[in-house]
């Protein structure tokens, strides 16, 4: 379920042709809407972070995280104030297919990146993990490359640095370490910048997990390269 009936235009795109007409520079994003709802990532999404609601009044969080990943798909501002100018646009709230009063402000996403806590965050891993599965069941691999590295976060010039540690490239920042497949990550654990790229028995943890889960879930036989 993608968001409240309320929420969502009535007036959506069922097809597409050739036009003389003046196209929108953004009218690739509903396409991007619609990509978002083929994924199933709405069923995945909603259940974890139904805590992050107090009421049930207000924007649905299906409806949140959808605006939420278009702002981030349309890079025109990366300011959390261009959620007030979108909100007043009319025609990008028909663009993502959605009413103009279920548009969300720049406070409603503030208290709601606001209402995140640790634990939360770690349940990210499952959603990664379950698109993961998803994506082998539709690409149908018979040999699966998995890469694992660490990323070395620059948190230098960040007014706000708590939590930051130095890091061996010499800023200070973070060092999460992720795992891909096919530029994807499937997995990632959010580390301090001191942690070095093979501390404690992360690694092996994370690559016995994925390794179970694609034998469980996808295939028991299919090769696997890390």
């Amino acid at each position: 379920m993608l968001a409240k009936n309320e929420e969502i235009c009535k007036q959506r795109i069922h097809g597409f042709e050739i036009t003389d007409e003046k196209l929108t520079e953004r009218g690739g994003i509903t396409l991007f809407v619609r990509y978002l709802e083929s994924t199933g990532i709405y069923s995945l999404i909603i259940p974890f972070l139904e805590m992050l609601k107090k009421t049930k009044k207000g924007t649905s969080i299906g409806n949140i995280f959808k605006q939420i990943m278009c702002f981030f798909f349309d890079g025109t501002s990366y300011s959390l104030t261009r959620f007030d100018e979108l909100a007043a646009n009319e025609a990008y709230a028909e663009s993502i297919e959605n009413n103009k009063e279920a548009m969300c402000s720049s406070h409603t996403i503030k208290r709601f990146l606001g209402a995140f806590r640790y634990f939360i965050i770690w349940r990210f891993r499952v959603i990664l993990q379950k698109l993961f599965i998803w994506r082998l069941k539709i690409t149908k691999p018979s040999i699966i490359i998995l890469n694992i590295d660490s990323l070395v976060m620059n948190n230098d010039d960040s007014e706000k640095k708590e939590g930051v540690k130095p890091t061996y490239k010499k800023v200070k920042g973070f060092h999460p370490l992720q795992l891909s497949w096919n530029n994807y990550i499937i997995d990632a654990i959010f580390r301090g910048g001191s942690v070095h790229a093979n501390h404690g028995d992360a690694v092996l943890k994370m690559v016995r997990h994925a390794v179970n889960l694609i034998r469980e879930e996808y295939n028991a036989d299919v090769a696997i390269m890390i």
